[in-house]
């Protein structure tokens, strides 16, 4: 299940950022992690840490909940 969660929360960071014009670059720059972390997050290729997690919530401005949210849905499909 982790990597279908990678590809969940990589979808909704995507979905995110585009909603708010911010390019890959801008963004990792806001968050002092590299473009191609961010690239990789996005295709489901990498684990993230917690940190990492609200590095990226707060270089949006958006809730951690408002990242998971795709996960949290599934794991509520999973529970029915």
């Amino acid at each position: 299940m982790t990597d279908e969660y990678n590809i969940l929360f990589g979808r909704r960071l995507a979905e995110i950022r585009k909603e708010k014009g911010v390019a890959q670059d801008k963004l990792a720059l806001k968050c002092d992690i590299a473009r191609s972390f961010v690239g990789e997050v996005e295709r489901g290729k990498r684990n993230l840490s917690l940190r990492n997690i609200c590095k990226l919530a707060i270089g949006l401005e958006v809730t951690t909940a408002e990242l998971l949210s795709l996960i949290d849905e599934e794991i509520s499909k999973e529970k029915s």
